[in-house]
């Protein structure tokens, strides 16, 4: 499984209780034992690959907590997002690019939310957003692979090179 820097910020049972109830449902135990464990937290450079053709893959960057931080707090990331992700649904963590990932609290789903939607269509609907992830948030997390940039080049290899011939003298020039 993939390595999360767990957040500074300790969990607060107490806090998570009452956002559930404010939510008035109960999250998944998985959910709540990684809040337990990590309290939101940065995971290591990551890719989560989908089966869409709209979006192939994405990054997370990193995951909400309770009384955290505003920019990384649960409560407040619900706060910010709750109009414009589909409704049931809780925003757990930041993608690369703006987009959140959210969890469904009826049916422990997980999606990606694409923030591009409502911009590119002036009849958005919140609920036509999203893109299925997961069926849960165990599953979610198995998802996530480490991303090494040196892994992707692999396949590939260089057969040419052109070099400006006046920039080649100044990089020369400036070796002097």
């Amino acid at each position: 499984m993939i390595e999360i820097k767990p957040s500074t910020a300790k969990f607060n049972e107490r806090e998570f209780n009452h956002f559930q109830k404010e939510l008035g449902a109960s999250l998944p135990i998985e959910y709540k034992k990684f809040l337990e464990k990590n309290n939101g937290g940065a995971p290591e450079v990551n890719i989560v690959e989908l089966k869409n053709e709209e979006i192939k893959s994405f990054s997370v960057t990193d995951f909400f907590g309770i009384n955290t931080m505003k920019i990384n707090d649960l409560r407040s990331q619900y706060e910010t997002y709750k109009e414009r992700i589909p409704s049931r649904n809780i925003p757990i963590c930041r993608a690369e690019g703006g987009n959140i990932v959210c969890l469904n609290i009826d049916n422990g789903i997980i999606s990606l939310w694409d923030h591009d939607t409502e911009l590119m269509n002036k009849d958005f609907l919140p609920a036509n957003s999203c893109f299925k992830v997961a069926s849960s948030f165990e599953e979610f997390l198995s998802f996530m692979k480490p991303y090494g940039h040196e892994d992707a080049l692999d396949d590939y290899k260089v057969e040419d090179v052109w070099i400006d011939p006046d920039f080649l003298k100044e990089l020369k020039s400036d070796k002097d």
